[in-house]
């Protein structure tokens, strides 16, 4: 019941993000400015409600900072890209390209360009804009003497619109992700993309490592009571007969120790573990402890 509420929660802010970015850009020109707000609104709340531990420490706002400064440089990037590829291929259809292979290359050339930005949360920031700066030049009924001047006027008025959409969104989706992140008991992924990955040594171990769907990841804290304790890890043989791997043995937060065979195990000891699905009972049996995550 809990993590309904919390689920729906989420949504009910995420919604809010929606609503607050559209009502802060709905005057500026163009439909871009509309859809890069909203969409990098709920990129940047997406990522923060994702973040693994969050607080207004000022040890995780530098956590945040690391996550959003680089995305938020790559999308700004991935905007100007597309708008400058829309400003040449719209040009070029007006001194003699024809529309259809102008509107190909300016998708195509817009959309690799953003792709290949690192840190680029979304391509199609880049390529909505190269479109619709594309298509704003197109339609210019007729060029003066000065070129440059004409589509100049075109392109300053859209790229005025869309970074400060850009902004906006941003802040919106910031704003509302760290209120919604500090209500909440940890991160939560929205949206399963490599683009709301955190930094590798922010993510936890289950992120960063693979198992079949027949192996869990387990720590177990070992009980006085368990056969275990007081005995070798070669002599218990958890490997061998349930096929238990042993990663780490969590003795103290200063003392983790990475296991070998000849390590006794002592009660309290926390062990973190990859075992057969169809073995995590009888490990947990076997300790006589309590699980302490999975």
């Amino acid at each position: 019941m809990r993590k309904k509420l919390t689920i729906f929660f989420i949504m009910a802010m995420r919604a809010m993000v929606v609503g607050t970015a559209y009502f802060l850009v709905r005057d500026l020109p163009g439909l871009t400015s509309s859809f890069v707000a909203v969409f990098v609104g709920f990129l940047s709340f997406d990522l923060i409600v994702a973040m693994p531990k969050f607080s207004i420490r000022l040890r995780h706002l530098k956590d945040l900072f690391v996550v959003v400064l680089p995305r938020l440089s790559a999308t700004a990037m991935a905007l100007g890209g597309g708008l400058l590829v829309g400003a040449v291929f719209g040009g070029l259809t007006k001194i003699g390209l024809p529309v259809l292979p102008g509107a190909i290359l300016t998708v195509g050339v817009s959309y690799s360009i953003a792709s290949e930005i690192r840190g680029n949360i979304s391509s199609y920031v880049g390529l909505v804009s190269a479109v619709e700066m594309f298509d704003r030049i197109r339609l210019i009924d007729a060029f003066t003497g000065e070129l440059l001047q004409d589509i100049a006027g075109v392109a300053g008025q859209l790229v005025y619109s869309t970074f400060l959409a850009l902004l906006m969104g941003w802040v919106v989706g910031i704003v509302i992700g760290v209120v919604t992140r500090l209500f909440l008991p940890r991160g939560f992924r929205s949206v399963k993309s490599a683009a709301y990955a955190q930094p590798l040594w922010m993510r936890s171990f289950k992120d960063v490592t693979q198992f079949g769907d027949d192996k869990v990841l387990l720590q177990i804290q070992l009980s006085e009571e368990s056969p275990l304790v007081y005995h070798s890890l070669a002599e218990v043989g958890l490997g061998r007969d349930l096929g238990v791997q042993v990663i780490s043995i969590i003795r103290s937060p200063n003392e983790i120790i990475s296991p070998r065979g000849a390590d006794v195990l002592l009660p309290l000891d926390q062990l973190v573990v990859v075992a057969p699905s169809n073995q995590a009972q009888n490990l947990i049996q076997l300790t006589k402890g309590r699980v302490l995550g999975e």
